[in-house]
Order: C-alpha cells, then structure tokens, then sequence
C-alpha cells in the first residue's frame, strides 16, 4: 500500500500561535505609537520604518484574523511571523543606534528577529510534521516537531478508542495509548486510524 497521511491540527499550537500574535501586536502598538510621537518632532527615516513595521504586522494579524474566520487554508508562509520579525529587527536596529551596550547584547538582540523569520518561511513545513503516516510497516505519530512514536503493524494486537484515548493493544501484552485530546480534528483522526488499522486486519475491541 502507498504511504499515507494525515495532516494533525493542535489546539496548543493555535493558543501558542494567538498568544504570540497579540503579544506582537501590542509591541506594534506601541512602536507606532513612538513612531507618531517622533515624526511630530521630525521626519526620520527610522521613524518612518517604525511606522510602516508596526502598521503592516497589525494589518498581517487581521488578515490572518479574517482568514481564519473564513475557514481559508494556510498561506505557504506565516505572514504574521515575518511581519513581526520585520518588526522586531526595526527595534533591534533603533536600540542599537540609541543605546550602548556589550558587542553580545546587540548580537542576541537580532537573535529574535531571524527566529521569526525562519519559523514564518517554514511555517507550512513545520505544520507538515505534525501527522500521522501509515505505511507498510506500520504507523507513525508524531504531534510535536521534535518527538514521535512508530508502532510495527506486526506488534499490534487489537485496538480500541476510550474517550480521548486511541489505545493500541500490542502482542507482548503491553498498551500503547495515544491522547488525542489536543486535536481540533479528532474525531476525523479517529476514523482516519481506525480505517488503517481495519485495512491490516487489526481487531477493534468496543468498550462494555
């Protein structure tokens, strides 16, 4: 059989996601309102990158506001992210010209703004990682970017979903359970698993 995969939507991702995009958005606030302030006394030029740094990442958080309201797919980048690192480097460059510090502040300083912007170019591939695969050997979980789990199809016994719980009941007797209670889409991962478990001839076991 062809190798295939199911895309998983986190609850925690999305809350770290919101969570970061508000915090971008007051410190955008506030550098237009600084902005502001210093165009007032003179024109600068980075007062006028201040400006346009934090108008375009509140516009980029109600674009993508708007867009998830509307149901739309992923952009291939995090627009936000990128916007809030554009952001986050005309801060950088501001504090570097107006305040004297060690060669290592100034370095850790534009530490945060490429970290935006790798996580905004690689939005979609980290998105990716998030899945389910199943293949001949047996299916792989992985709901972080770091850690994941494979289980041999030879080594499952039976299966059987309890709550938020798919449980995976293996030949040596052991279980191995996989919580699915982070899922926006868990009731689709739990058809999904269970058609490819079926598909192996692997029993489901209904609860009494």
């Amino acid at each position: 059989m062809p190798t295939e995969s199911f895309r998983i939507e986190s609850r925690r991702v999305e809350r770290a996601k919101r969570a970061q995009t508000a915090q971008h958005v007051f410190a955008a606030f506030v550098l237009i309102t600084n902005a502001w302030s210093h165009l007032q006394q003179h024109v600068s030029l980075l007062a006028v990158l201040e400006l346009t740094a934090g108008l375009l990442l509140v516009g980029a958080a109600v674009r993508e506001r708007v867009r998830h309201r509307r149901g739309a797919h992923h952009e291939a980048v995090g627009v936000v992210e990128i916007a809030g690192a554009v952001m986050t480097f005309i801060e950088a460059i501001v504090r570097t010209l107006n305040e004297r510090h060690h060669t290592l502040f100034y370095v850790l300083l534009f530490v945060q703004p490429v970290m935006l912007l790798i996580f905004g170019i690689f939005d979609v591939r980290f998105a990716a990682r998030r899945v389910i695969t199943a293949d001949d050997d047996g299916i792989a979980i992985r709901f972080r970017l770091l850690f994941g789990r494979r289980v041999a199809w030879s080594d499952i016994r039976a299966f059987r979903i309890r709550g938020d719980k798919f449980e995976l009941m293996l030949d040596g007797g052991g279980t191995r359970a996989v919580n699915l209670r982070d899922l926006k889409n868990r009731d689709e991962a739990v058809t999904w698993m269970g058609e490819q478990l079926r598909r192996r001839g692997v029993e489901e076991l209904l609860l009494p």
